[in-house]
């Protein structure tokens, strides 16, 4: 089973250089990933074949609000954008 943790992320974003392939050298992610839009919406079906940690989910679904990829219109979106920005920083 899984435990569940309340922690703070800060997410920031960053335009990198065309071609620009990361290099994990910390030991916490195995590989980076180079995904479109279209594959990073694909990614949020239940059959996906994941390579992602279900943790990462939450920087994913954060990204996708504040581009507008995930609007007022869509089912949910009240409650995930509560859970979401419902904690405090103390």
């Amino acid at each position: 089973g899984g435990a569940l943790t309340r922690a703070v992320m800060f997410n920031f974003d960053i335009t990198l250089p065309s071609g620009y392939e990361p290099t994990p050298v910390d030991g916490e992610v195995d590989e980076f990933f180079t995904w479109t839009m279209e594959e990073v919406l694909e990614s949020l079906a239940e059959d996906y074949d994941d390579p992602l940690k279900p943790n990462c989910y939450l920087v994913v679904v954060d990204f996708l609000l504040r581009r507008g990829w995930l609007s007022p219109e869509v089912d949910g979106y009240l409650d995930v954008l509560k859970e979401l920005r419902g904690g405090t920083c103390a």
